[in-house]
């Protein structure tokens, strides 16, 4: 089932397709690369991916109040720029979302204003005075809903994957606990006057979810995922573009082999 039709756009693939290439390849190379925008244009009211990295991958998020306050600001301005969340883990050092945004301005704007005061707060806390976060988000484009529940299956791992004894359901920055305890916000440091944006944190939708039994439907995805947590499942999901599609894994692959053939050295968006 697709989750939106667009102009221009491949559905059988997790990519738009992209003018501007960053070599000088020949046509078959070209067009292979260019199917791998390092920018992407997101249609109004699509879905996507969301991933930021601290800086030189410092683990500025590990600390307790750190994530508390990034929740807080993703539940405070989420309605201001029309964005929508559906799902999140919040790493040491990084942090996914599966969101819906009115448009890629709205997306935009979202992001720079939680990373500049997160970025202020962080500085702050830890009497620093220089970057905290990296400038620009990744958002892969999310076509299917084949394509979600892979990016729910893959945010709810992605700190298994570090720690096998960790359990998404009981961790309170992974959004899986929440569909399925949804007051275990309670046990962060909320405020009284924030309990209100906590409890509205999480959005639904009926392309994404089913319409009733949510609880069963989380369990059933995540207990699927967790018994093929495996070397075959971590090889699908090793890279950020390409989270769950085996398609967008091959066309990685053969990008990779397009410079390769040119003799030029693997680009840093790759």
């Amino acid at each position: 089932m697709l989750l939106f039709q667009t102009p221009g756009f491949d559905h059988k693939s997790t990519f738009l397709y992209c003018k501007r290439c960053p070599l000088n390849l020949n046509p078959v190379d070209r067009m292979i690369a260019s199917m791998y925008p390092r920018r992407q244009i997101l249609p109004n009211n699509s879905y996507s991916h969301v991933f930021f990295r601290c800086h030189n991958r410092n683990f500025f998020l590990k600390e307790k109040h750190v994530k508390d306050y990034l929740l807080l600001l993703w539940a405070k301005y989420k309605s201001r720029y029309n964005v929508q969340i559906f799902e999140f883990i919040i790493m040491d050092n990084h942090a996914h979302l599966l969101v819906k945004a009115r448009s890629t301005e709205n997306l935009s704007h979202f992001m720079r204003t939680v990373n500049s005061l997160l970025a202020r707060y962080i500085n702050k806390s830890f009497g620093r005075d220089s970057q905290a976060i990296r400038e620009r988000f990744k958002s892969p484009l999310i076509c299917n809903s084949s394509y979600a529940r892979n990016v729910m299956q893959y945010i709810w791992l992605n700190r298994r994957k570090n720690s096998r004894s960790s359990n998404p359901l009981n961790d309170p920055y992974c959004s899986a606990s929440w569909r399925v305890q949804p007051g275990i916000f309670r046990s962060l440091s909320v405020k009284d006057e924030e309990f209100f944006l906590f409890s509205h944190l999480l959005d639904t939708d009926e392309l994404l979810y089913p319409t009733d039994k949510l609880e069963r439907f989380v369990r059933n995805l995540l207990n699927a995922a967790m018994s093929l947590l495996s070397s075959e499942i971590d090889r699908n999901f090793t890279h950020g573009h390409t989270i769950g599609d085996e398609k967008a894994i091959a066309f990685r692959s053969e990008i990779l082999n397009a410079f390769r053939r040119q003799k030029s050295p693997r680009p840093s968006w790759l």
